[in-house]
């Protein structure tokens, strides 16, 4: 197989400034059969960008809670039908506002949550009664600065206090739901959602350097997040999502963008997904998890350029129309990405993965992206 053209749009990013640094990990039947990166991990001290260069996942963490979610569904501990107020009390008497007025919400189930269709947004998301919502998030922030963060369990409890965006299940919109769902499988697995990723997925798979925060040992592998690259490249003067490069292990475990990890560590979930052989998760579980789960109705706000000939369910986009989507891979391909840049493509046809690291502000998916997908499928015959 050649892998010249995934090479040279790793590099050519560089070279025109589109990215600052980037790795590529591609797996096969389980094992990495490529691996190329190039650029700068942190520009003003010449650090070279490698596939083992720790970065912030963002929304790429949203894989890993996927995973164990279905885990915990293979296992006979959640159900996707179950009321969310059955574990997390607060969301027992969901309401939704509209014209000013609370209006009962039909319950917010675990499906809703897999499927992004609870109501529940993410801070700064323009709808009637984000107003509290944002109060939820700037609490969790104050509570972190102040040296008293909240837990997982608090911030859900705060969040089941706050209304819905609109009636659980009418629409899907891109919001707080994976974070909720940490919270989820600390109640039904008793134990810390670390701890239960580290027992389950990260040590079963070898992936060593995946965690909510980053130790001081491995702190010189930590790349900087930037704005832009090139002549337009800058430092952050914010934190998304309450997300700071912690040092130690945080009381508040984003399942939904809170993970730090490389491009290796992230490329082994990758190739359990795409193919199995550790035991994390069967195919039956990876079947169901690259299933669409939203109705016509609630595919209408299912709009975003990147999800075009996708469906969607339990936190990943599954591609359905390859012309729509523009890309070489399989359908039944899936996976997710990360504002910094972060992606994964798992493809259990083909038994491959794609993953791609970059650490930009805002990058989702990101042309570079799209390229080394194309040429990676290219590249197969």
């Amino acid at each position: 197989m050649n892998f010249e053209n995934i090479n040279s749009a790793v590099s050519r990013s560089i070279e025109r400034q589109s990215e600052t640094g980037a790795a590529f990990v591609l797996t096969r039947d389980g094992k990495p059969i490529h691996i190329f990166a190039a650029g700068l991990a942190d520009a003003e001290k010449g650090t070279a960008f490698t596939p083992d260069t720790i970065c912030r996942a963002f929304s790429c963490s949203k894989i890993v809670t996927a995973t164990a979610c279905v885990q915990l569904i293979e296992r006979g501990l959640l159900d996707t039908s179950w009321e969310l107020g059955w574990l997390i009390p607060e969301f027992s008497d969901a309401k939704y506002v509209r014209g000013g007025k609370k209006l009962d919400s039909p319950p917010i189930r675990i499906r809703d949550l897999l499927n992004m269709t609870s109501g529940i947004a993410y801070p700064g998301d323009w709808h009637e009664g984000v107003e509290v919502m944002n109060k939820v998030w700037d609490a969790l922030d104050d509570s972190i600065k102040n040296g008293r963060p909240m837990t997982t369990q608090e911030f859900a409890a705060a969040v089941g206090k706050a209304p819905l965006m609109y009636a659980a299940g009418d629409e899907w919109m891109y919001g707080s739901s994976a974070d909720i769902l940490g919270a989820v499988v600390e109640r039904v697995a008793e134990m810390r959602f670390s701890e239960y990723l580290a027992k389950n997925i990260f040590e079963p798979l070898g992936m060593e350097d995946t965690a909510f925060y980053v130790p001081a040992d491995k702190r010189d592998r930590l790349a900087v997040l930037y704005e832009g690259a090139g002549e337009s490249r800058k430092l952050p003067e914010y934190v998304n999502l309450c997300i700071y490069d912690y040092d130690e292990p945080p009381k508040f475990e984003s399942g939904g963008a809170g993970l730090f990890t490389t491009a290796n560590d992230l490329a082994k979930l990758g190739a359990e997904l795409a193919c199995g052989g550790k035991g994390v998760i069967s195919r039956r579980g990876v079947d169901f998890m690259r299933t669409n789960g939203l109705s016509p109705e609630q595919r209408k706000t299912y709009n975003w350029d990147s999800t075009r000939g996708y469906g969607y369910g339990n936190l990943v986009r599954v591609l359905e129309d390859r012309n729509l989507a523009g890309t070489l891979a399989n359908e039944g391909a899936f996976g997710w990405d990360g504002w910094t840049g972060t992606y994964l493509l798992c493809d259990p046809k083909e038994k491959l993965s794609v993953t791609l690291f970059v650490q930009r502000c805002g990058a989702g998916t990101t042309q570079l992206a799209r390229d080394v997908v194309n040429a990676s499928y290219a590249a197969l015959g």
